[in-house]
């Protein structure tokens, strides 16, 4: 069988080079003016619709993340054209109208040049109006636009005024609403570069000798072509995300030289070498911040995904904020770049604006904006479309799959062109035939596309769908994967369950170790977020007999996912364990489950696992040694099923269930070990050698609260997350513990959080108290411009108060 190799060369920067300042300082016109950006995020005026009075507040604003939750809206009702219906989004109050306002003062050099306001997102069909002229807008709540406001500005204050509307739009999940993302004004000279129009790329890429070309329009000097080489230039890597800065008509640029290649029998390559994706869908929420861009926020997102062993993200389904990109193209995150879900009111569509013009204008200004990030690999036009009928007019058609990879190609042809599907019907007949690349969602579909394209390369695009609560423990543990707990509303988090279409993360390792010729994995999700509560909804329960789900209350159902590695507020769950003790080779991995506090339960068996990057471990109870274990490794039949169910979603036993015979190869298992206080430990190795080892111990009654600066907030963040558990008197951690807890902060600081991973709580994230979940809680305390600490303390009745001073390192 032949190779179909698509080619992907491309650049984009963080860290200056002198050698390339020198090259680049060429092409800097003189007498340019300096680009000036002025951040009009902070402190805006806003008022929603209905609302008596204006009130400040903190721009990025996601003006339902406060609340309050609607705990008894119907999961199963829908109003005409939501996809779901309200509830399976989260149950925030995101539809709506708001007005924002603001000042802000230019000199009379800013009147010199030109002025142009630039908006990462408004959430959503925005209108700019700018001392009171409307000087511009957009429709689809997660694209970046750019308002030319050199026609409206004048010298000393103006006003500016932005309204959103989220009443006509669809969504899967908490889309958030208003200015949720940053504002800027930025000043230029005349003579500027047209926003969108600068394109790097290197037609020639490797480690001896690069050719850098530019291309782009000025608003006096029109088309502009350049091009330079580079000696030995540093490529842009997962493992060294190098970055370089180009320099024209007065505004910086970053870049990277990177060659990247979808292949259709050896699955991803960067920089001449495969490389297999490890990847995570992710969405633009920030669990309990809400849709709220935070810097900070989002980085340690990302870090969580680092140490996970994540090196891949897919944008899932709709454009992330360009600090996102900025970010993957600094820590080495290859991304799946998907501008839209579906073409419906999912794109924030009308149902009277023609598909076609619609989607291509979208998916240009989608194109300009992120074409110069490295990371960027691919462009996905949208997410699990079904093919065009009468029934479902909207869906995919040979000629829409054509025009909108023309429409892309015409403004970037070095990147592959793709969608992330799931519908087989569309391998009937010729609709993805002029796609580069094909992404398949669940159950190795990809497989079957293969078979069709034979020559075109694939991805998995969402793999596992698995489904965990944090911490929740069921005896004995789930028999099958539809084995949800639905009596206590939660789900084991022995890692045995998955929804109706999905796996457990051990069989996609496997498809994945032998499948070679598929580039990777996207695992759906590495992060919990709000909505699509599968399965504790009315609308997709994903398994739950619908006898019994009509039997449950609306306010015990959920408000977000359980889809997650880790839970909302970003605690890991056991889940992210396995993963990391796959993918992460870099660090060793040695975890162990579940906790050991099972009083009342002395010799009942409880099984134990351990998730280690090792292939060996040894279990100790009190002492004692309960024998090694050892990681099979034989190979298992990764054959595609149907989403109807699996004869092994029946069985009544997870011992005999043979659909968990896999997990021996990826986890080492004591089905049976009797209980009695104390403290279990394992030893874990390699090849013989030890690794690393952990332990769990029986906690007495709850003493004390405890708070710790998160481990993934970044030192120098101003939103730092500080973690919130319960001890006892030995500082050994509570399980169980759930008290409602008051948080206080001193100093120049606000608490702008607090939540834990319970999908059902329904408190608002807003509020200065919150209930613990299985002893966790997470809050961010935000500190003031320019400061540098702040305090933050905590109390609850019966417990020990705790205070800890939380830092800000400067930069």
């Amino acid at each position: 069988m032949g190779k179909r190799i698509f080619h992907s060369f491309c650049f984009f920067s963080l860290f200056p080079s002198v050698f390339i300042f020198a090259l680049t300082s060429f092409f800097v016109r003189a007498g340019t003016v300096p680009a000036r950006t002025i951040s009009l995020s902070g402190e805006w005026q806003f008022r929603k619709e209905g609302a008596a009075e204006w009130k400040t507040v903190e721009v990025p604003h996601d003006w339902a993340a406060a609340g309050p939750f609607d705990a008894e809206a119907r999961t199963g009702a829908s109003r005409p054209g939501l996809y779901l219906g309200f509830a399976f989004t989260g149950k925030l109050p995101w539809i709506g109208k708001g007005r924002y306002r603001r000042t802000f003062t230019l000199a009379e050099e800013d009147l010199a040049g030109a002025v142009r306001l630039e908006f990462d997102g408004v959430m959503a069909r925005p209108e700019v109006f700018v001392n009171g002229r409307k000087a511009g807008g957009w429709d689809y709540g997660y694209m970046s636009f750019s308002v030319d406001a050199t026609p409206f500005v004048r010298r000393g204050e103006n006003t500016l005024e932005v309204t959103a509307d989220t009443t006509g739009i669809d969504a899967r999940w908490h889309p958030g609403g208003g200015l949720y993302r940053d504002v800027r004004l930025v000043r230029t000279g005349r003579d500027h570069v047209v926003p969108g129009s600068l394109f790097i790329t290197t037609p020639v890429v490797s480690r001896e000798r690069a050719v850098v070309h530019v291309a782009y329009d000025a608003t006096l000097g029109g088309r502009t072509n350049f091009s330079f080489t580079v000696e030995s230039p540093r490529l842009w890597d997962v493992d060294d995300p190098y970055l370089y800065t180009l320099t024209v008509l007065g505004e910086t640029f970053r870049y990277g030289i990177r060659a990247m290649s979808f292949t259709a029998d050896d699955g991803f390559h960067l920089n001449g070498r495969r490389l297999q994706l490890k990847g995570a869908n992710l969405h633009h929420d920030l669990g309990i911040l809400g849709a709220a861009m935070d810097p900070d926020a989002r980085r340690r997102q990302l870090l969580i995904l680092k140490d996970m062993g994540v090196n891949a993200i897919r944008t899932s389904h709709n454009a992330l904020d360009p600090f996102t990109l900025d970010l993957c193209d600094e820590m080495g995150f290859v991304v799946w770049n998907e501008g839209l879900d579906k073409w419906t009111a999912l794109s924030h569509r009308r149902q009277d604006e023609p598909l076609e013009p619609y989607i291509e204008r979208n998916l240009a200004a989608f194109v300009r904006r992120d074409r110069n990030h490295p990371c960027v690999a691919l462009w996905s036009i949208g997410n699990e479309i079904p093919p065009a009928s009468q029934k479902y007019p909207d869906g995919m058609t040979r000629a829409r799959c054509r025009r909108f990879r023309d429409a892309i190609r015409a403004l970037d042809p070095t990147r592959p062109v793709g969608a992330g599907c799931c519908h087989t019907g569309l391998l009937k007949d010729d609709t993805l035939a002029d796609l580069d690349v094909l992404g398949w969602n669940y159950q190795r579909k990809y497989a079957l596309s293969r078979k069709r394209f034979p020559r075109k390369p694939v991805v998995y695009s969402e793999s596992a769908s698995a489904l965990s609560s944090f911490a929740h423990y069921c005896l004995p543990p789930a028999s099958g994967r539809l084995a949800y707990d639905v009596e206590a509303r939660e789900i084991d988090s022995y890692d045995h369950c998955a929804a109706p279409w999905s796996d457990i993360p051990d069989w996609e390792f496997e498809r994945m170790g032998q499948d070679r010729w598929c580039a990777g994995e996207f695992v759906w999700t590495a992060l919990d977020y709000i909505g699509e509560p599968t399965p504790y909804n009315k609308r997709l329960s994903g398994g739950i007999p619908s006898r019994a789900m009509a039997a449950i209350p609306e306010k015990e159902l959920a408000r977000s996912s359980y889809f997650g590695a880790a839970d909302l507020t970003g605690f890991p769950k056991d889940r992210f364990f396995l993963y990391r003790s796959y993918w992460n080779r870099e660090k060793e991995t040695v975890h162990l489950l579940p906790h050991w506090n099972w009083a009342g339960r002395e010799g009942t068996n409880v099984p134990v696992y351990v998730y280690t990057g090792g292939d060996e471990a040894e279990l100790f109870l009190n002492g004692r040694s309960l024998g090694r274990r050892k990681k099979v490794a034989r190979t298992f039949p990764t054959a595609f099923h149907k989403s109807k169910g699996y004869a092994e979603d029946r069985a009544s036993d997870f011992r005999t269930n043979t659909y968990y015979a896999v997990c021996d190869k990826y986890r080492l298992r004591w089905l049976d070990v009797p209980y009695e206080p104390g403290t279990l430990r394992a030893v874990a190795y390699r090849d013989g050698r030890r690794i690393g080892e952990t332990s769990v111990s029986t906690a007495g009654d709850p003493v004390r609260l405890k708070l710790a600066r998160d481990p993934y907030s970044p030192p120098d963040a101003r939103t730092v997350f500080v973690q919130v558990s319960v001890e006892d008197a030995a500082e050994r951690p509570h399980p169980f513990a759930r008290p409602r807890v008051r948080f206080k902060v001193t100093g120049k600081a606000r608490l702008v959080a607090v939540g834990n991973g319970d999908a059902r709580a329904y408190e608002p994230f807003g509020g200065d108290a919150y209930p613990l979940y299985h002893g966790r809680a997470m809050a961010a305390v935000r500190l003031d411009p320019g400061a540098t600490s702040a305090s933050l303390a905590v109390a609850a009745d019966g417990l020990e108060p705790f205070e800890l001073k939380v830092e800000r390192k400067q930069p």
